[in-house]
């Protein structure tokens, strides 16, 4: 039987692709993403009752605005990533600490220790993990930058966070950064 560690050290920097996940996670789990879906869904209905009845016109109309509405809106929160991703905080890796009584992050000018007992969600998404605490802030954890590490992290959340609060796949894609 695998021995669990007893603490867990990693150096995370977050790169675009899992800020541009962890913002389209965010923003379509939440009451603007879930509007956008339904208008888009909406528009794309009105263009089908419009191709029935063959008006041209209305059809490509509702099939540009279906159009901006599903595929606009994740282009514009990619380009707003890429001006992010220059920003001091986001270039600096973070230290990450899982042990025994919460998870500790490092970076360059001050440290945070949060307890187990206030983290209240955890997800995984395809390339991320997301850890959140009492007051709703977000760690970001790129799954690709965990590496070995990303087992027992999942068992440690798993272990500390409550059943209800965690959302993770434990197989995980884990592609290489860099063509390692």
């Amino acid at each position: 039987m695998e021995e669990k560690k007893k603490e867990i050290r990693t150096q995370i920097t977050l790169d675009a692709e899992a800020i541009s996940e962890f913002m389209m996670y965010q923003i379509y789990t939440g009451g603007a993403g879930i509007a956008v879906l339904v208008l888009g869904a909406l528009n794309a209905g009105l263009a089908v009752a419009f191709g029935i009845r063959r008006e041209w016109f209305m059809i490509v109309l509702f099939v540009v605005f279906a159009l901006l509405l599903f595929f606009g809106f994740p282009i514009v929160i990619k380009n707003r990533v890429s001006v992010l991703q220059g920003q001091k905080k986001f270039v600096k890796p973070v230290e990450y600490i899982f042990d025994q009584e919460g998870i500790k992050t490092v970076a360059a000018d001050r440290e945070k220790k949060v307890p187990w007992e206030n983290v209240k969600k955890a997800v995984s998404r395809k390339h991320i993990l997301i850890l959140y605490d009492e007051k709703k802030h977000a760690m970001v954890l790129p799954v690709s930058q965990l590496g070995d590490d990303y087992g027992a992290a999942v068992d440690m959340i798993a272990d500390h966070v409550p059943r209800a609060a965690v959302r993770i796949r434990k197989s995980q894609d884990r592609r290489q950064t860099d063509g390692i």
